[in-house]
Formats: structure tokens, sequence, C-alpha cells
């Protein structure tokens, strides 16, 4: 039987044991460059954003499904990020005081997440019910965390409704 990219994906990062990213400022970069590094480059798309999140990428998914036959989408979220060190009611305020006359500040989402896992199966649920993500490809979200101490990733469950 042949492995799907994620199993491959798993079996390949236990290549990396070991390996410690000393700078949680740039883990994400690092972090995706090791996990990827033995992987061939035209059968992976990075897309990146702040805090990691879904939300401002489902463009992108919808971009990548159209022009590049987009089969699948990994989810990965790494230990000791930034977005678990701030609050979104923290940079609302900091917004609405230099902003005070813009109302739509309250309804903006900008990452925030107290549990790595948490966030990961919160972005797999996105994925998974979004309309704009074709059954197909919903059904071959993956989600992990990456420790930047080790270099492992760690699968994150996902069931409906979570």
């Amino acid at each position: 039987m042949c492995q799907s990219f994620h199993e491959t994906l798993l079996e390949r990062n236990k290549q990396v044991d070991g390996i410690s990213i000393p700078a949680p400022t740039i883990g994400e970069q690092v972090a995706l460059g090791r996990v990827f590094e033995t992987t061939l480059v035209n059968q992976v798309l990075i897309s990146r954003n702040p805090a990691g999140r879904v939300a401002p990428a489902l463009q992108q998914v919808m971009l990548f499904d159209v022009f590049l036959g987009l089969k699948s989408v990994i989810v990965i979220h790494h230990t000791d990020c930034g977005a678990s060190q701030f609050k979104e009611a923290e940079v609302r305020k900091a917004h609405k005081s230099r902003l005070p006359d813009h109302s739509e500040i309250d309804n903006m989402v900008f990452g925030a997440f107290d549990d790595v896992e948490q966030s990961v199966r919160d972005d797999l649920h996105i994925l998974k019910t979004s309309p704009y993500v074709p059954k197909r490809i919903a059904d071959q979200c993956f989600g992990y965390v990456y420790d930047i101490k080790t270099g492992l990733l760690t699968p994150v469950d996902y069931v409906d409704g979570q």
C-alpha cells in the first residue's frame, strides 16, 4: 500500500530527531525548512502568516486548488509560538486606542491562542467545515504540532465538531 503524503512526512520527520532551534522568533521558518528538507519541492506549497492561522489563508487554499490542483492541507503550528503570548483583547485595545472611530476592530481576529494543540484543531475545523474548501480536500486535512526543541512533529487528532 502506498503511503499518503502526511504519513511520509511523519516518517521523514523522525530523521530530524534532536534538532534544536534556539530562537522561537524564527522557529516557523526553520521548522518548516527542517520538516520539508527531504521532501521534493514540487510536492509542497508552504503558506505562512502571522500566528500560522488558517482563516487568513482560505483564499490561498481556494487559489491553489484551482491553479495547482491542491490535494491536501497540512496545518503545522509550533511550540513557543508568539501567538500564545498575547490576548486578542490586548491587540484590539491597542488598535482601538489608536483608531477609536473604527468599530470593525471589535470583530477582528488576530490569531492568539492558549493551547497550541487546540489551535490546530480549530484550524482543522475551519478547513473541514468551510464551504470554500472542497470535500475532497477537507477530507485530506491533517494537523501537527512541531516541537522547536526536539524537531519532532506530533499529530493532532481532530474529531468532527471540535
